[in-house]
């Protein structure tokens, strides 16, 4: 929710209405200048970049004196980028189809020491770490139509596209997720370490919304619903309980992962 309310706020001073009458606004043309202005109702190719996030599950699970992992969802940010072509198909409606690959991970993931209340503890740490990469196909299909908005920093008015769409895709991708924890002092030495790496087939619905300027450059909002289906995983497990020697397996984990949202904003450049 926090996230869906940070692109509302975005999107605010970009899509702000006209509220003056007609008296106080200049009077702009919707006509599309073909020589100097891009028209979006016409086919194309386009480019696109992106920003993301979204929480990826993860199986850890170790009960120690000093501290306790247990399953939890990891989150995950980074970008993709894209390049597609669009299709007018007239009436306002557009399709476009798109190849994109992708990167996220635990950008500038700390190694934590014991604690606030044991800094004096050097061999005390744990570090978690994330990354999911890959690449999609997807089809999508909006529809358009024409907005006057006024530039929250210029005292000038314009016409943007908007292209609210819905989008399938599917693609594949691979994901590894490490944790490492260490605990030595005293009476109490114990440590845990999990790698799990997956390898992912993804099937993809989005809803989200593009507004294009006169320029040829847009800004796109999007939230998507993936449905990861695991291939292949390896898992590799190193407990050592306190007072215990080091045990390692390569446990058995459940294959099945919920739907994972991702949230996006981006832009682009359609010519």
């Amino acid at each position: 929710m926090n996230k869906l309310c940070f692109f509302l706020i975005l999107l605010f001073p970009v899509s702000l209405w006209a509220q003056v009458s007609d008296a106080d606004t200049p009077v702009m043309s919707t006509e599309v200048d073909e020589d100097h202005d891009f028209n979006p109702r016409k086919s194309h190719w386009l480019t696109s970049f992106g920003f993301e996030s979204l929480q990826y599950p993860t199986f850890y699970e170790f009960q120690g004196v000093k501290k306790n992992f247990f399953p939890d969802d990891q989150e995950l940010f980074g970008g993709r980028l894209g390049f597609g072509g669009e299709i007018y198909l007239g009436a306002g409606f557009m399709t476009t189809s798109k190849v994109e690959v992708f990167y996220l991970g635990t950008l500038f993931s700390r190694t934590l020491n014991g604690g606030t209340e044991d800094e004096d503890v050097k061999f005390a740490f744990t570090k978690k770490t994330g990354q999911l990469f890959g690449a999609e196909a997807s089809q999508s299909l909006g529809f358009m139509f024409d907005m006057k908005t006024k530039n929250p920093f210029m005292d000038d008015w314009a016409y943007l596209t908007v292209e609210p769409f819905v989008e399938a895709g599917v693609g594949k991708a691979m994901a590894l997720n490490k944790l490492n924890y260490s605990y030595k002092l005293d009476t109490t030495d114990e440590s845990y370490r999990l790698r799990v790496q997956d390898e992912l087939f993804n099937a993809k619905l989005s809803a989200g919304v593009n507004l294009t300027s006169r320029s040829g450059y847009y800004l796109y909002l999007k939230v998507t619903q993936n449905r990861f289906d695991v291939t292949k995983r390896e898992a590799k497990q190193l407990k050592k309980e306190n007072g215990q020697g080091e045990v390692s397996s390569e446990p058995e984990l459940s294959d099945k992962i919920d739907i994972v949202t991702t949230y996006a904003i981006g832009g682009g450049y359609k010519f």
